[in-house]
């Protein structure tokens, strides 16, 4: 591949070196992708009425819970709906709406998210707070606001407002919330974004302004995606602008490419129209309700097999493709674009500060799809010139001339046959169907040629036209030969498993990451994370020496996890009673027959009593409980689902003893007695709060009801309280 040979890379990071295009878009992160620039209405906005983002992100008033159930937002009705997936209809949520003012009613709501942890949240936009209730029993939790933003040397402060609200009362329009559980609010009134913690109080507003950016006007909808970036739409504005987890302004963004990737598919789609698409786990089939007037939705139709429903392409109501990938998620609904037939890129000129020097070959890194093409043109000369005097060449100046339409692999390269010079242009043309473009990711050009007939006798180089022809013939040699050289020089990457591939070369084809994993007997399987299944390998050494150990299992799944788990083994909780040696009491237990529940004639012998199971002589019967048996617990991080919980069983039962028997229990973050109260891993025992920040503070997270001046002593009968300030000895 002559990589070692001087060339000049141009990509989103290196940049394009681009001189002059006609209908050429350079989109995504870094403006990483080079192709035709869609037709101008061909696809979906970014700033929509519904505030969408482009279709990339769940429309207004839709949410899902942690168990994937869809809820909507009844505007026109200040209702709340859930989808009943038995009897395929949305289901109004009682105690939660009616138009007016007290607790739980709505007035003129916009806004309507759903956290992990089972709050709903409702941006009660005309009554200007948000109500937060709880899913599990539709109980009213909190309700924020209305609350008076003011300004100060700190920032912005707010308080309780006053009624009749003042023009400085926050007015939420749309609410948010990160992977944290953390929430934000945009304020309509006050033109800012409130940022509140998982346990909802208020940390900071912002403004969106920055040295060269206005503050924010009127924000209404808001996003956020996979890494914790804000995204505002303003009312009249042209563009969405985005800000960092500490609202501080990051970019603005206009086109639905610049921000595709960034956001997570989930299991409801939105059309142009408003119109709903939800994915039905159990029937396996994509359920489509048409937007009404009123802002209700009416069921239309239903498609999709169990059959052909694992990778199914289906149409919404107004001719929209939709795509299910089999994982209980749609892909968004939005309108495939339609492209120009035809666009042109040209490089400046690219110096080698060679005279008369003779370019080597151009090296196209992209995706070329059925219908479409790329032409690579050259032209060279020993002296600059002009964009207009390049873009003045007739067709017959430029050289090279040959057409990259392989749709099977993502690397191309052709030779360079332009007439040696110091400076070269390149051309690409691209051409298309208009429904499809290639995409070129990195473009390399190679200078000055080296090729294998420098090594042949001079006669070879005697006739200029048959050592052009002959030179040209050897290129595929050499271009072979470069890329297994290649390989050689780079082979030290594929023995470490940090830079190993960790994708297959071909489809149905083994990794080399696992294959590497195998040498040393280590099985990792394709659905554990890349990056997990690197640090397993890299740590192999490590995990044999611990193999079969508390430290190794801890040590396993600590790599996997990236968190600590803590380990019970449970011979640890026999307490039996030894005579001479225990003294009665809470660790102490007496040994009985009904602990292994062996048959026993006479004494244990009534059926659904007793266990038919053998375990050796009844003499061992105290040490076979709780043998060869051990509990491992484990913190569960934001994300960890069932599939990491299967993960984890692989992970620990590749460390631990052939003969024992391991149970995996998640730690969530709180206490629940009679199911995990372990000190220290899930249970804090926490000091006794000093004071409370009025509308920071909240209560039973981080304020306890008292006497103000009230110290930890106190006395039985007057101000104790047990567990707070007294202790009982």
């Amino acid at each position: 591949m002559n990589t070692g040979k001087p060339h000049y890379l141009m990509n989103g990071i290196a940049g394009w070196r681009t001189a002059w295009s006609s209908n050429i878009a350079f989109t995504g992160d870094n403006a990483a992708v080079m192709k035709l620039q869609p037709l101008p209405a061909s696809m979906r906005p970014l700033i929509d009425a519904d505030g969408s983002l482009g279709g990339l992100v769940t429309a207004v008033g839709v949410a899902l819970d942690t168990k994937n159930d869809v809820y909507v937002l009844d505007a026109g009705a200040c209702s709340v709906k859930c989808f009943d997936r038995c009897a395929q209809k949305f289901v109004r949520l009682d105690c939660i709406g009616g138009h007016g003012h007290e607790p739980r009613e709505l007035n003129h709501p916009h806004g309507l998210a759903i956290s992990r942890r089972g709050n709903l949240y409702i941006a009660d936009t005309g009554n200007r707070r948000v109500q937060v209730f709880s899913l599990d029993h539709l109980a009213l939790r909190a309700i924020w606001g209305p609350f008076q933003v003011s300004t100060g040397p700190s920032g912005y402060k707010i308080a309780p407002a006053q009624v009749p609200h003042p023009p400085e009362t926050w007015e939420p329009w749309d609410v948010v919330i990160a992977a944290d559980q953390s929430i934000r609010v945009s304020d309509y009134a006050n033109g800012l974004i409130h940022f509140f913690d998982a346990a909802g109080c208020w940390r900071f507003a912002s403004n969106g302004a920055a040295a060269d950016r206005p503050p924010l006007v009127k924000p209404t909808r808001i996003a956020i995606d996979k890494a914790g970036r804000v995204y505002v739409i303003q009312e009249n504005a042209s563009s969405v602008v985005v800000l960092d987890a500490q609202g501080k302004f990051v970019d603005t963004v206009a086109q639905p490419d610049q921000i595709a990737g960034r956001f997570k598919p989930v299991a409801v789609a939105v059309d142009l129209d408003g119109n709903l698409c939800l994915s039905d786990c159990v029937t396996r089939k994509l359920y489509f309700y048409q937007a009404s007037g009123d802002g209700s939705w009416c069921p239309t139709r239903c498609c999709g097999t169990a059959e052909g429903f694992a990778a199914s392409l289906v149409f919404s109501v107004n001719g929209a493709p939709v795509f299910a990938d089999g994982a209980q998620r749609v892909c968004q609904m939005e309108p495939a674009a339609a492209y120009p037939t035809t666009g042109r890129y040209v490089t400046g000129p690219l110096d080698s500060k060679t005279y008369k020097c003779v370019w080597h070959r151009v090296v196209l890194n992209g995706v070329v799809p059925q219908g479409a093409a790329v032409r690579v043109d050259t032209f060279t000369s020993e002296a600059p010139k002009t964009i207009q005097e390049i873009q003045s060449l007739p067709d017959s100046r430029w050289a090279t001339g040959l057409i990259d339409t392989d749709i099977a692999s993502c690397e191309w390269d052709c030779l360079v046959l332009s007439a040696p010079g110091r400076y070269l242009w390149l051309r690409l043309t691209f051409t298309g169907d208009g429904a499809e473009t290639a995409e070129i990711f990195r473009i390399r050009v190679y200078y000055p040629r080296t090729s294998s007939l420098q090594y042949l006798p001079p006669v070879y180089s005697a006739d200029p036209v048959s050592a052009d022809f002959l030179d040209r013939f050897l290129s595929i040699f050499d271009t072979i030969a470069g890329r297994m050289s290649e390989q050689i020089t780079t082979i030290a990457r594929y023995f470490d498993p940090m830079s190993t591939p960790a994708e297959p070369a071909t489809p149905g084809a083994t990794d080399f990451l696992s294959y590497l994993g195998s040498w040393i007997g280590m099985s990792l399987e394709s659905n554990w994370p890349v990056h997990r299944r690197r640090e397993l390998v890299r740590q192999a050494h490590r995990l044999y020496a611990l193999r079969g150990t508390r430290a190794g299992v801890i040590l396993a799944v600590e790599l996997y996890t990236g968190v600590k788990p803590s380990i019970l083994e449970m011979f640890r909780l026999r307490r039996w009673l030894i005579v001479g040696q225990s003294s009665l009491g809470n660790c102490s237990a007496i040994f009985g027959s009904d602990v292994m529940q062996r048959l026993q004639v006479g004494t244990n012998s009534m059926i659904g009593s007793f266990r038919l199971i053998d375990y050796g002589d009844p003499n061992l019967d105290p040490f076979n409980q709780y043998a060869y048996q051990f509990l491992v617990v484990v913190p569960r991080w934001n994300g960890a689902t069932d599939a990491d919980l299967a993960n984890l069983q692989q992970i620990v039962q590749m460390a631990q003893p052939a003969h024992t028997q391991a149970t995996i229990q998640w730690a969530e973050p709180r206490l629940r007695i009679g199911i995990q109260s372990f000190i220290g891993v899930d249970t804090i025992v926490g000091k006794y709060p000093v004071g409370v920040i009025e509308g920071q503070g909240t209560l039973g997270y981080d304020t306890v009801l008292g006497v103000p001046g009230q110290n930890e002593e106190a006395k039985m009968g007057r101000n104790a309280r047990v567990g707070s300030t007294a202790v009982l000895h």
